[in-house]
Formats: C-alpha cells, structure tokens, sequence
C-alpha cells in the first residue's frame, strides 16, 4: 500500500467517495486507459496500472481503512498489493490482461488476443438442463402430451438483460463509443447495443442479469421419446448472462414404464394373447380393451396355429403416419381354465 500516492486523485474522487462512485470510476478509467483501446500507448498503459492500484486499495473497505489512517498519520505501511494474485510477482510484472480480469471481475471485453483463454474461462457457462421425464407405454398409445416443468435462468425483463437501471443517469458506452455495435459491427455485449451504459444497477435483477423463470411446456410427440433414453432440445436450457443469443440446452432423461403382455419393436406393438386349442381350431371372437379403454372384437379365424399373428388394422402406435396396426401374436395353450375366458 503506497501512502505517497493520491488514490482519490488518480480515481477522481474525493475521501467522501461511496464504494459505488469508486466502482464507477474505476471501470470508467479502466476502459478509457486500457492498452488494447490505446494501442502502444506507454502512458496510458502505465495510468491504466495506477488507476488499478488505487481501486485495488480503496476497493477494499479493510484496505481503504488502512490507507485512510496511513495517509492521516503517516505510518509506514508497504506490503505487495499484488502478492496473491498470480503472475505480478513482486509488482505490476503481470500482464495487462491480467490485471484488468483481476478486477473488472470478467474476461477482457477488447478481445485482446492476450485475453482469449482467460475469457474463455470467464465466460464459460453451464447452460445445460437435465430434467427426468416418466412416461407408460399408455401415455405413448394415448398420445398424451408430455408436461415437462422445470425452472431455467432468462434474461431480466425489467432491463432486458443489461443489469441497468434505465431511469438512472447514463453515460455514451465507451466499449463501443456509443455506436452500439462493436469493430465487427455486432451488437455489443456490454451494453446491448443501447450505447450508453447506466449508473444505477437494474432493482429487479439487483444487476445480475438474469433470473430464474418457471418453465412449462407440452411435449406432444411422446411416442418418438419412448425411442429414446436421453432426448436433447436444443435452445430449453438456461440463457447466458453474457451472450444474449446463446442458450443451452434441455436433456430430458426418459423413465419409461412398460406394460405386462406388449412388446415393442420400433414402432410395431404386439400382444401377446394366449389362445386355448378348442377355440384355435374353431375361431371365435375375443374381447380385448385397448390401452386408451376402448373396447374391440377381434376376430380369431378357424385353424389359427401357435405363433400365428393376427392383426387390428389403424390401432397400433402412433407414428407420423398416423396409428400403425396392432398385432397379436397367438399363443396356443392346452391347459387352460375356460371360466377365465371374457
């Protein structure tokens, strides 16, 4: 902590500063002078490191304190302000990049080649949902859609994701000089394409901005999930706080429930039906309810053999077609209890 240094005058403050004027200012400081904006600029590389010095300090209420009483009493006080912070060493040694992610609290905005791994770091965010879904075999044949709720990270809809309070005072975006878009000609991040960044913080996001929403949705083609262990929407998952394009996705990791007496084969379903002898050789009408209730005659023709499969046209799955048929593999049993018989 160096006393011989004005840190209020370098920020432009007064001792009276609150910590958000000394937080405003600095960020101001820190985009005006920072090297990747005033290329090969000697002097405003070295005022881009003072004006982090003293935010260092009067940042902090525990270091502000000590160098308020220092500056008043004139004791001598000098341990590294930069002793925890990996890559300054003994000093301001590290790089520029360094610095300004050290406490501008995010990857470098410039887009300085220096800066691309750590703000990759920064700026990798886990958008990706994973939500159980439990779905039956009657569901699928139904074709009951899916109720699928969940809670995702949005945008703030007060400040539309920009973590501002617009009825605050506003200042021209010095990341983009107030055009709105970057060198690329991209809408830019920092402040969302408005040009102008604002004082006060978004008091519905308290500046985060982000929220977590109740999500809910009906997934109707439940029979094309029942194929599936894990299905991936892509777009359902969180939103980034950074990049207002980019979201994650939703992993749906199915719990499916079969029923006794189907099988399913892609998108043929069988039943297995057993048939007593008499009746194969004979023919006779079986009652059978459906999965969704409704009742049919299915039609057993004289001199059915075992493994036979018989079938009910338009009631099977549903698929893009429509409903495939449903199959009934006959199974001839002997002994068999006749009073058991529908």
């Amino acid at each position: 902590m160096n006393t011989s240094k004005n840190y209020y005058q370098i920020l432009g403050l007064t001792k009276n500063a609150s910590p958000e004027d000394i937080k405003k200012s600095y960020k101001k400081l820190a985009i005006q002078y920072h090297p990747d904006k005033n290329k090969g600029d000697k002097t405003k590389e070295a005022k881009f490191k003072e004006v982090s010095e003293a935010y260092h300090t009067l940042g902090s209420a525990d270091k502000k304190a000590q160098y308020d009483t220092q500056s008043q009493f004139g004791k001598s006080y000098n341990p590294n302000p930069f002793a925890n912070v990996g890559g300054f060493g003994g000093g301001f040694g590290g790089s520029v990049d360094d610095i300004f992610n050290t406490f501008f609290g995010s990857g470098n905005p410039f887009g300085s080649p220096f800066a691309r791994k750590q703000e990759y770091r920064e700026f990798h965010e886990n958008l990706d949902i994973t939500v159980n879904v439990v779905i039956s075999l009657r569901d699928v044949y139904k074709g009951k859609p899916i109720q699928v709720k969940y809670k995702r990270f949005l945008h703030c809809e007060s400040c539309n994701g920009t973590g501002f309070d617009r009825d605050s005072e506003s200042d021209s975006c010095e990341m983009c000089d107030g055009a709105g878009k970057d060198r690329f000609g991209r809408k830019c991040e920092y402040c969302q394409g408005l040009g102008k960044v604002f004082s006060g913080t978004c008091r519905n996001c308290n500046g985060a901005k982000i929220m977590i929403k109740d999500t809910e949705f009906e997934l109707g083609n439940v029979y094309k999930v029942r194929a599936s262990k894990d299905e991936f929407l892509k777009g359902y998952g969180h939103q980034s706080k950074y990049f207002r394009e980019k979201r994650g996705n939703l992993k749906l990791k199915v719990v499916y429930h079969h029923v006794d007496d189907y099988i399913v084969d892609n998108n043929n379903l069988t039943f297995n039906l057993n048939v007593h002898y008499e009746d194969a050789i004979n023919g006779y009408k079986y009652k059978y309810t459906a999965l969704d209730d409704i009742k049919y005659n299915v039609d057993i023709p004289k001199k059915t053999k075992d493994g036979d499969v018989v079938r009910l046209r338009g009631k099977g799955l549903k698929t893009d077609r429509g409903r495939e048929d449903l199959l009934f593999k006959i199974n001839v049993i002997v002994d068999y209890d006749r009073l058991q018989k529908k």
